[in-house]
């Protein structure tokens, strides 16, 4: 009798260990799935405004809002009057993405020092880049303007794959030179084209 009843106290004790263990990982993974990529330490979520006047807590400048898109100006990494913008889902306004152009130069040289500067920065935080990029830069055009990107030669460009989300760094040539910075939640991203899939 007394075995009996010590082997029910070690399958109750077993079951409880069980349930606890369970809800552990549950509650990790229910984390990681609403954890977001984060810019000037600010998640890449929520609604547009919102999102745009924690920035304008940073010194931000708001230059308006566009088909969904928060334009801001900010001085970042030495250059003044950066142009930032938040890019948002249509249905919700919810951001998804922020993109960073960070300079503008005649002559791709120009920029090759700030390129790198930009890369040994985000590796200390998110490791190295992919080394070898698919040569899309998609991320840095929002719905409502694609016709501005017609002309648009990509020169070089990486990635850094991150927990939640990655972050791609790109020069391009238009008439100048531009380096361009893109975060882009993955969560959110997901949401973003599967809503635009979905208006098609």
């Amino acid at each position: 009798m007394k075995k009996i009843v010590f082997v029910l106290m070690m399958l109750a004790v077993t079951l409880n260990l069980k349930a606890q263990v369970t809800d552990t990982t549950d509650e990790k993974t229910a984390n990681i799935a609403t954890a977001h990529l984060k810019y000037e330490n600010i998640e890449i979520d929520g609604v547009l405004t919102d999102f745009m006047h924690k920035l304008n807590g940073l010194g931000y400048k708001n230059a308006g809002i566009e088909k969904g898109v928060g334009i801001l100006t900010a001085n970042i990494m030495g250059c003044k009057n950066a142009i930032v913008n938040a890019a948002s889902s249509h249905a919700n306004t919810n951001v998804y993405a922020v993109s960073i152009c960070y300079s503008f130069a005649q002559k791709q040289a120009d920029l090759e020092n700030n390129y790198q500067e930009i890369i040994e920065m985000i590796t200390k935080n998110y490791g190295k880049a992919v080394a070898q990029d698919d040569g899309s830069f998609s991320e840095f055009i929002y719905p409502g303007y694609e016709n501005g990107w017609k002309n648009v030669k990509l020169i070089k460009n990486c990635k850094f794959e991150t927990e939640y989300g990655f972050i791609k760094l790109a020069i391009f040539q238009r008439n100048i030179y531009t380096l361009n910075i893109v975060y882009v939640d993955a969560v959110n991203y997901k949401k973003a084209l599967k809503e635009r899939m979905q208006t098609k």
